[in-house]
């Protein structure tokens, strides 16, 4: 079962854009269609979609070249890249650019949701294994279980570790005291034993990156750029 995500569709030819618009939203996907490379990059820069679909013929900033663009500053987004083209030269340039699917026009819907399930598949796997970056210099990498402040490893016991991981797989909310309650405690958490946990992480973490969200719980702040 396919996830809700937040797509970019880059297509200037009508014949192709009501199709694949709604076969992703009968997906529950959230899209937005714009018909240039331009276009596209502005979107990008602006909102950090979870997938790109692009096409490569497109005005002003050839599909290729917008997919370069992007990958100079951006490692991990999902791209599939839909071309009507079936030149060698193209497929070893789009080869280079760490794409999940290359997929001739027109597309079947079944080959479009194979590419869209590995995406979600990636998506997963970067969320749960990946680093997630508070600048460019902090982060905690998930799948080590370990935390590097300027270049050195920062020893963590193991409920700073749960707590931690805990807000840094849920960063896009806020994490209740109920939660920590129950996952990190076993329903026998104090009040005192929740702020020296918070206290001493903050002295580890780089500043300001645990927000206390009053009679609420705790929510962690990091460069969702990098992560």
């Amino acid at each position: 079962m396919l996830g809700t995500f937040n797509i970019l569709y880059v297509e200037k030819e009508r014949s192709f854009q009501e199709k694949i618009v709604e076969a992703l939203e009968f997906m529950s996907m959230q899209v937005t269609l714009v018909n240039s490379g331009t276009q596209a990059y502005s979107y990008y820069q602006e909102n950090r979609p979870d997938i790109i679909i692009t096409n490569i013929d497109l005005p002003d900033l050839k599909g290729l070249e917008l997919v370069q663009k992007i990958r100079h500053c951006d490692k991990k987004i999902q791209i599939i890249v839909l071309t009507e083209c079936t030149d060698i030269q193209h497929c070893l340039k789009a080869m280079e650019l760490n794409l999940v699917k290359y997929l001739l026009q027109p597309v079947s819907l079944k080959a479009l949701k194979e590419a869209l399930i590995i995406c979600q598949k990636n998506i997963s796997y970067l969320e749960q294994n990946g680093s997630k970056y508070f600048n460019e210099h902090d982060y905690y990498n998930l799948k080590e279980k370990c935390l590097y402040v300027n270049k050195k490893v920062v020893r963590l016991d193991y409920h700073e570790r749960d707590f931690l991981e805990l807000l840094l797989k849920n960063h896009q909310r806020i994490v209740t005291y109920e939660e920590f309650d129950k996952k990190i405690w076993n329903n026998n958490m104090s009040s005192a034993a929740l702020r020296s946990l918070v206290r001493n992480l903050r002295k580890k973490l780089p500043e300001n990156c645990i927000a206390n969200i009053s009679k609420i719980g705790y929510q962690i702040k990091i460069n969702k750029n990098l992560s």
